[in-house]
Order: C-alpha cells, then sequence, then structure tokens
C-alpha cells in the first residue's frame, strides 16, 4: 500500500495551525482518520489487534465526523452523514494507522514538523507563482518536497517574514 503525506498550515486571524494527515488510494476517504491524536491511534490499535487476534469481538471507533466498525477480516468505514459504507480488510486499516502514528512521531521529534514546514514556506517564498495551488486565489499554495505534500495559507505580508520567524507563529493540531 503507498500513502501520501501531507502538512497542512491553516490560518485563523493571527494563530497558524498545521494538522498532518496521510491517506492512500487503497482506502477511499480513511485520510479523514488523520484527526485523531496519538493516544488516540495507540489506543485504537491495541484495540484493532485485540479484534484481529479474536480476543475482542468487534470495535467501534473513529473521529466525530467519521464512523468505523470493525471485525476480524473486514471493517467498514464512512461519514456520518452518509449512507455509503466502504468495507475493507481490518489489516489493512491497521497497518494505515500505523502508518499515521509513524509520521505524526516523525514530525513531533524535535519538533520535525517546524523544519520542513519551514523548508517549504522558504521554496514557496522564492516562487510563489510556481506553487499558487489555484489560479482564483492568491493565498493558498501547495508544493512537494521529500514526498510530503504541502498546503499553506499565506497573505501578502507573510512573504515579508524570514523563515524563523514565520515558523515561530506554528500552532500544532496533532
Amino acid at each position: 500500500m503507498s500513502y501520501e503525506y501531507q502538512l497542512t498550515v491553516t490560518r485563523y486571524y493571527t494563530e497558524r495551525y498545521v494538522m498532518i494527515g496521510v491517506g492512500t488510494s487503497d482506502l477511499d476517504q480513511v485520510s479523514s482518520l488523520s484527526e485523531m491524536s496519538i493516544n488516540e491511534i495507540t489506543k485504537t490499535l491495541n484495540e484493532l489487534n485485540a479484534v484481529i487476534s479474536g480476543s475482542l469481538e468487534y470495535l467501534d471507533w473513529g473521529t466525530d465526523l467519521f464512523y468505523v466498525f470493525s471485525e476480524a477480516t473486514v471493517s467498514r468505514y464512512g461519514d456520518f452523514d452518509k449512507v455509503e459504507r466502504y468495507e475493507v480488510s481490518t489489516i489493512g486499516l491497521r497497518d494505515f494507522l500505523v502508518e499515521l502514528k509513524k509520521f505524526k512521531e516523525q514530525c513531533l521529534a524535535g519538533d520535525h514538523y517546524k523544519v520542513i514546514v519551514g523548508e517549504a514556506f522558504t521554496a514557496i517564498k522564492a516562487k510563489p507563482l510556481k506553487y499558487k495551488r489555484w489560479t482564483t486565489s492568491d493565498t493558498d499554495f501547495l508544493i512537494t518536497l521529500n514526498n510530503i505534500i504541502f498546503s499553506l495559507k499565506l497573505e501578502s505580508n507573510d512573504f515579508n517574514l524570514t523563515q524563523s520567524q514565520y515558523i515561530t507563529q506554528l500552532e500544532r493540531e496533532f
């Protein structure tokens, strides 16, 4: 299974929030689970392993808006407001959570997320037109560095900041 890694920096007033996401084309919409904290992921992994081994019959889990029902071999998931449920391998879903946890831990280690977001900011600042996400928006930028997709919301005055000034404004949401 191949994974897609993403860091998104949004801006609310003067606060900049960093969110981490992992997705895969093998598990449609599963990136919605990226909002789980490392502690939630760890707890869920322990319970999923119990389901897979047969010591727990099933597990209801997920996030506020994304529901998962897991049995030993098959899991069903989807948004709470939709009738459609995707059916996938429970082991595949567990492997996704392992990858999500690993990526979040890598980003947290020594505040590594600040280093890599800083690199993305510097590259965008050097050539903003090259990394505009949409032609109709002057604030949304998208760049891929080291197999990580970065989505940054930047206003015109942000381009006057140094990398150091920019990353000191980051607040994490993971």
